[in-house]
Formats: structure tokens, sequence, C-alpha cells
């Protein structure tokens, strides 16, 4: 009887133990469960070519940590079931700051310092992580889980947990539940910021403007910026590090600094705007395109936006409004010529149809048709026309049926149109 009170009184005071740790680890701690498949039937293969479960821990602290010491568990309440990640090979157990680390609940599998010494279940079950003192530094009671299908935390390490069929082990995880749609703008930018704007290092770095014209606030982390529309390469993720930074509310603006090089926080690009004309575009989190555009010659301190915003009459301003609604273009002296462009009719069409324009100003016009991804399709215009109203015609029966945009730029001013091909 003695042994046994000495038993359950260690058990209870673990418990206890790990109840209160749980509630001062969480106040500092920087590593967290972040995502983990707990029925991998044929998602992700592991180490050894099957399938085993995994987990995942994200480090949200701005130093490295070796977790070689630290301790895995798939029961909450048993200190014999504890896994200590072993620390034979330091660099292979490293999370980076601001990164991610897989581990394999492979157990009877076990090939490398990443298994763990236990499997999950799918009908539900706990997992927790320990410091080398034993401390609980996270831990997740969870219900039964679906095939091939990940159940993380949206936005990384604070957020709230949800299943994730677009599962993303090794990176920053996407919204499992994000709005229908978003309705978002690249509504103004600076790409030849010589003393108009200071960025927050007090140097003056180039800007873009970010518009919300929807109902609902939307968290930009994971979300995709680049100068480049073609190369999927050149595009840059935003970060999700801290997700109240780059959430941009409903009806509100967003500023983020084209400052590579420069780069000193997540509103941070890892481009710079060229003030001599060339792209800009903005990705969802699956690489959409959401908005794009391709403008020319800048003019120093002067920013180009939308008029009024969200909308599709571009203009050069210089009374520039970063994070507040734009000012009208009409005052603004630079331009001197103005251009419209129509709705293309018929629109949605088959093979063929009409895109008038109108100049005030005789002068240089493009009009160009790019698919969703940004990517140029055609060309249908290329030269000088005089003053008045003019058409194109754009013959579109050898590409796929979906959404394209067509611009018109001129020297001054571009103005972007939707189109919808259907067979």
């Amino acid at each position: 009887m003695k042994k046994n009170y000495f038993v359950m009184s260690g058990l209870l005071a673990f418990v206890l133990f790990s109840f209160i740790n749980i509630n001062n680890a969480n106040a500092q701690n920087t590593l967290f469960i972040n995502e983990f498949m707990a029925s991998n039937d044929a998602a992700l293969p592991g180490p050894n070519g099957d399938f085993p479960d995994w987990i995942e821990i994200y480090n949200a602290g701005s130093e490295d940590v070796m977790l070689g010491g630290y301790y895995m568990s798939d029961d909450l309440v048993d200190p014999e079931a504890m896994f200590q990640i072993p620390d034979t090979y330091p660099d292979s157990v490293t999370v980076p700051a601001g990164g991610y680390i897989l581990f394999y609940a492979d157990k009877g599998h076990e090939s490398s310092v990443l298994s763990l010494g236990f499997k999950l279940s799918g009908g539900g079950e706990q997992v927790g992580l320990w410091d080398p003192s034993s401390v609980v530094l996270d831990s997740l009671t969870y219900d039964e889980q679906f095939a091939d299908t990940s159940y993380g935390k949206y936005p990384d390490g604070i957020g709230d947990w949800g299943f994730m069929i677009d599962y993303t082990p090794g990176a920053s995880n996407t919204n499992p539940n994000p709005p229908e749609e978003v309705d978002l703008y690249i509504n103004e930018f600076m790409a030849s910021n010589d003393a108009a704007l200071p960025g927050p290092n007090g140097d003056f770095p180039d800007w873009i403007e970010i518009y919300n014209a929807g109902s609902e606030d939307v968290m930009l982390g994971g979300f995709y910026m680049a100068d480049d529309l073609v190369d999927p390469e050149a595009m840059y993720q935003i970060q999700s590090t801290y997700p109240d930074s780059v959430t941009v509310p409903a009806g509100g603006y967003i500023i983020f600094y084209a400052d590579k090089g420069h780069e000193s926080s997540v509103l941070s690009l890892n481009f710079k705007l060229s003030g001599g004309g060339e792209q800009v575009g903005l990705w969802n989190t699956d690489k959409s395109v959401l908005d794009s555009l391709t403008y020319g010659e800048q003019f120093a301190d002067t920013s180009y936006g939308r008029y009024p915003d969200g909308s599709d009459n571009w203009g050069f301003m210089v009374d520039y409004t970063p994070g507040a609604a734009n000012s009208a273009l009409l005052s603004v002296a630079h331009v001197e010529e103005i251009a419209s462009i129509s709705q293309n009719y018929p629109n949605p069409f088959s093979s063929t149809t009409n895109i008038e324009f109108t100049l005030e100003n005789t002068g240089q016009v493009t009009i160009s048709v790019y698919d969703t991804r940004g990517a140029l399709v055609t060309v249908l215009a290329n030269d000088t026309y005089p003053q008045g109203k003019h058409s194109v015609n754009w013959n579109a029966s050898n590409i796929p049926a979906g959404y394209y945009f067509y611009t018109l730029q001129t020297g001054t001013s571009i103005v972007t149109k939707k189109a919808l091909v259907i067979r």
C-alpha cells in the first residue's frame, strides 16, 4: 500500500509539474508543435521510402536551437513514455531561427536521429514537447484525423489548429480556412524614393501599398510578391512570423518596403523596384495572381497609384498617400496624356472580341494580355496612335478557357481590365 502511495504521489506530482510548466513556458517559449500528420497513407514519403507519421517543430525565436536532449511523446502523463531526441549529430536535430524541422513517428523503423520511439494514432491521442529538464514546452490532445491530411496551427506557432489538405512540412503553414475570396490590390507604389518617405531604417526605400477592398481582415503571411511576373523563382513569400504586422484590415492599407539588402522586418521584400520601369505582382498562397502591373519610367519622389482606390485608373501622384486613400490624379502635374479603355465586347467570348480605347493626345500605346499567373500571352498593339477612339481585335481561339487580364499602357498611365474566355 505504501509503495502504491508513492507511485501515485509521484505520478500526481509529474502531472501537476507539467501543468504548471505549460502555463509558465507559454509566455516565453519559442518552440512549438506546429503541424503533424497522424494518418500518412501516401502523402509524404519518409527517409526509408515508407509513409511514416510526422511532426513538425517550429522555432519562432531569433536563435537556432539544437533539440538533442529534448523530449517528445504521445503520452502527456507517463514520464516513462517520453522519448529523448539523440544528440549524436547536432546539426541534424537543429531547428534554425524562424524555421522548421520534421521528426518521424516511425517506431520499429527508426533509421536516423529524426526518428521517434513512438507512432501517432489516427484515431486521436496526445503529443508533447519537453526541454532537457522535462519542462513542457508545447502539447496537444487531438481528435480523429483524416488520411493524408495534416493538422496544424495558423498562423505558425500561435494560431488556431485546423485540418490542412495542403500540408506544408518544413514550411510556413497556409490558412486552412481562408476567406472564400480576397479583394486585394496593388494600390500605390513609389519606385524612385529619393527623399519622400523614410523607411524603418531611416533610409528611403521603394515601397508598395496593398489595399484590401474586402469586408474581412486578411493576413498576408504566405502570400507572394515579386518584381517579375514570369519567373516563379523570383516570387518572395511574405513572412508570417508576426501575423498582426502583415495583416491588412478590411477597407484598409498596408505598406511593404522593397529594400533588398536592407531587410529589417516582416514588411521588407527581397527585391527593389526599378525607376526606369518594370513589373510588380501579388499572388495568394497557392500562387494564383491577385493583381499585377507593368509600369513605365517613374519620377523622383512621385508615387504611381489608382484613383479611386482599387479602380482600373492609374496615374502619377505628387501628393503620395502611403497607408491612406489615394488623392485625385487630376492634380498631378506630370501627366500629359489621358487614356481610357472600354470593357471588351463581347465578354465572355469564345474566339474573338473587340477592345476599344480612347486617347486624349497622340502617343505610344501598348496593349498586352496576361494570364492569371501574370505570364504574358500576347501583345495586341504596340504603336503610336493619334488622338481619338480606336479599336483592336483579339483572337483568343488558340488559348485555354479562363480569365485573362489586358492592359493599356501609355507613357504616363496604365489601365487594366479582365476578360473571360469560354469554350
